[in-house]
């Protein structure tokens, strides 16, 4: 199964809204993880799944 892709406008829609530059800035510092396709950057369901999971559980790890 391929995982779908997200740029980080649909990024910041599954992270409750948030803009482009708090996305970006979640990417840079890894506490996001993304996957980079020529010049742009996609987090997967997964990596975002795990990002929430880890912020429900007390904190980024």
């Amino acid at each position: 199964m391929t995982p779908t892709l997200h740029d980080w406008k649909a990024t910041g829609e599954r992270l409750g809204g948030i803009g482009r530059s708090s996305v970006f800035k979640l990417w840079y510092s890894g506490e996001l993880g993304s996957v980079k396709v020529l010049d742009r950057r996609f987090s997967t369901d997964e990596q975002i799944n795990e990002y929430i999971t880890r912020q429900t559980e007390g904190g980024a790890a």
